[in-house]
């Protein structure tokens, strides 16, 4: 099993306008193509893509991946999103070869609790390729991933 890494280019990272947070309430939205994910040969093998960089302290109250469109080519590919090394803390794996949204308990952080950090890390989406095919295969999908990602240095 490979890793292959990548960031995101800075286009497709969209920091949402006031009046999409108070309809949504989500701060940001990371627009993941196929293309973002289709380095990796073996039929195991992840692609982590980094959205980005938190702030110093920060909390993530909310989390939700649209799959726009299905990721095709491969027989079975997850998407993790988490923050530095616990890569699935804010959307546990879950298939991305069905278009949809996912979400669990609405639009709450997966794992059931607030994510929380008192440094900078890394904001990643981690695609896993389990069985046949693998990720160079890819012929179509997009993931859209939202959070509510606050910055705590700045509240009053």
């Amino acid at each position: 099993m490979a890793d292959s890494a990548k960031t995101l280019s800075k286009t497709k990272v969209v920091p949402l306008l006031e009046q999409e947070i108070s309809k949504t309430g989500f701060t940001h939205k990371f627009v993941i193509d196929y293309t973002d994910t289709n380095t990796g040969t073996g039929s195991t093998d992840t692609e982590t893509v980094t959205l980005g960089t938190t702030p110093a302290k920060f909390i993530c109250t909310h989390a939700l991946v649209n799959v726009a469109t299905a990721f095709a080519g491969t027989t079975a590919l997850t998407i993790s999103v988490g923050f530095g090394s616990n890569t699935s803390a804010a959307v546990a794996a879950t298939s991305v070869t069905t278009a949809g949204v996912i979400a669990v308990a609405g639009t709450g952080v997966a794992t059931a609790s607030t994510s929380t950090g008192t440094s900078a890390v890394a904001i990643k989406a981690v695609f896993t390729n389990a069985t046949g095919g693998s990720p160079s295969a890819l012929t179509a999908g997009q993931a859209v991933v939202y959070l509510r990602l606050l910055d705590v240095a700045r509240l009053p």
